[in-house]
């Protein structure tokens, strides 16, 4: 491969959050060459994921949720990091707040703690862990099931762990610890294992791991004989995280060039053609050049397109004032789709991600229609 070549791609994607990667999967699964170029994380990475059923407009085109939806569980399941539940249902979870959020799916490792039968719930603190309060979560909780009708049961239970002389700590301390310490690993399982005794389900903080995934959780319920729940803490949440280098390894794995660390400053264009992008990499910009791209970094992509922007097609395309698309071959996606109405959330990143990434494959139509 050339170095010209290295640079030229069927399609670049503008930022890594759910939609984002949702149409990098959907683009390079259709056999597109792409390219997904971040300055850093997606804006999940501040909670866990979740996809809350919200409204849709009809240019979100919300009849192909279920299809992208269907596929972005596929996309999480092949990662290691699978959703669980279903777009037409509800569960309550617990927050940190000692609240619960109503959501359609959730990972794994927080939909353990959908609680709909009798359950007996055992909410675990840290001793020397501050950004958690295990009296606080379980008094709120226990008052919020009661008042939503909920038969489960919370109590409070506070355990130790070794941690480094002088050091706060921290979540991210402990989940870097879990993946590179087995001993550490082991010494967690003894400590919870108590607070299982007598539970059905432990909640305790987002802790295990950032790069863990189905099989070591797996095992760590099954070797305490009862499900976990993971509360995301101070963001970044270790949950949003870990959902993220789980699906960042998948795109990597199935092809997609990641771009990280290095924001896009502008956009080239040829015509009624959006040709490639500009990153700030040291020394002196690189031009990515693309057949198509698409935007998915919220409302940074809308600094990157000026004033000229007015609004979208039905094609998620940029348009200006006076309606014409800004270019033929560039598309929204996301949180930039706001001003259409509604607040669709991680909901509308996936739908959009995944439609941008079929429309760029010119493949939207045909798979609509089965």
């Amino acid at each position: 491969m050339t170095i010209m070549d290295s640079n030229r791609f069927d399609l670049i994607v503008v930022g890594a959050g759910l939609a984002g990667m949702t149409a990098a999967a959907a683009a390079t699964e259709r056999g597109l060459r792409v390219a997904l170029v971040s300055s850093g994380f997606g804006m999940f990475v501040f909670g866990a994921g979740c996809i809350e059923n919200r409204p849709l407009s009809k240019a979100d085109r919300p009849e192909l949720l279920e299809e992208a939806v269907g596929f972005f569980s596929e996309f999480t399941r092949q990662a290691g990091c699978p959703f669980r539940g279903a777009i037409a249902s509800e569960v309550h979870l617990p927050t940190i707040l000692g609240s619960f959020q109503t959501v359609s799916l959730a990972p794994f490792y927080l939909w353990s703690g959908a609680v709909s039968e009798a359950v007996r719930a055992t909410v675990v603190g840290i001793d020397g862990l501050t950004s958690f309060d295990a009296d606080f979560v379980t008094e709120r909780l226990t008052n919020q099931a009661a008042r939503l009708g909920l038969s489960t049961t919370y109590v409070a239970r506070t355990i130790s762990l070794p941690h480094e002389a002088g050091v706060t700590q921290s979540t991210l301390q402990f989940a870097n610890r879990f993946d590179r310490d087995i001993e550490f690993r082991r010494t967690l399982l003894e400590a919870l294992k108590p607070a299982a005794r007598d539970a059905d389900l432990i909640i305790l903080p987002g802790l295990l791991g950032l790069r863990t995934g189905l099989e070591e959780i797996s095992q760590l319920e099954q070797d305490l004989g009862c499900r976990l729940c993971e509360l995301p803490t101070l963001p970044p949440s270790i949950p949003g995280l870990r959902l993220f280098h789980a699906l960042d390894r998948r795109l990597r794995r199935i092809g997609v060039e990641c771009f990280s660390g290095f924001p896009v400053t502008d956009l080239e264009f040829d015509g009624r053609r959006c040709v490639g992008v500009v990153t700030d990499t040291p020394a002196r910009p690189r031009h990515l050049k693309a057949g198509s791209v698409i935007l998915a970094s919220g409302r940074f992509s809308g600094r990157l397109l000026g004033q000229s922007l007015s609004g979208f097609d039905g094609q998620l395309r940029p348009t200006d004032g006076d309606g014409r698309t800004i270019a033929d071959n560039l598309h929204a996606v996301g949180a930039l789709l706001s001003a259409q109405g509604g607040h669709g959330g991680n909901q509308r990143a996936i739908l959009t991600g995944y439609r941008a990434g079929m429309l760029a494959a010119g493949q939207e139509d045909r798979y609509a229609a089965r």
